[in-house]
């Protein structure tokens, strides 16, 4: 009876144990950088399928953005390798002059996007294109 009950205990503490490790390996702390989507906010251009989209704004008179929640980004460090290169591979090219901090600027054909890092986020935004207003003044008649 009492092999029994140790018998019970180890498969359980084995149970246990197990799921941690199942746990642990699901909660990596790293992004994988191999899978991706196109942005809500311009789907031309490419956002890790991991990451989790927790803030939207669309149809402000300035700018369209979307915030993204990602585990393992850093705000001080650059943009990872494996992301910038399937920027360009998506046809995005830096505008290295406009770019600063942790802001960096991208541009494809007439397209402008912001890509923002935060400490575990980052933000993709898409200036609106300033239309100018022609006002024409009234003339008075005499």
């Amino acid at each position: 009876m009492r092999r029994r009950g140790i018998r019970i205990s180890l498969c359980f503490m084995w149970g246990v144990l197990m799921m941690i490790v199942v746990i642990a390996g699901c909660a990596s702390s790293e992004p994988s950088w191999t899978d991706f989507v196109g942005s809500t906010v311009e789907k031309n251009f490419p956002v890790p399928k991991e990451a989790n989209q927790t803030e939207t704004a669309l149809n402000n008179s300035k700018m369209d953005y979307v915030h993204y929640k990602l585990t393992g980004l850093k705000e001080s460090n650059e943009i990872p390798e494996a992301y910038q290169k399937v920027i360009a591979e998506w046809g995005w090219k830096e505008k290295k002059e406009e770019s600063t901090g942790t802001t960096r600027v991208y541009e494809k054909g007439k397209q402008i996007v912001q890509l923002t890092l935060h400490d575990d986020s980052f933000t993709v935004l898409v200036p609106k294109k300033e239309e100018k207003t022609v006002i024409q003044g009234l003339e008075s008649s005499p």
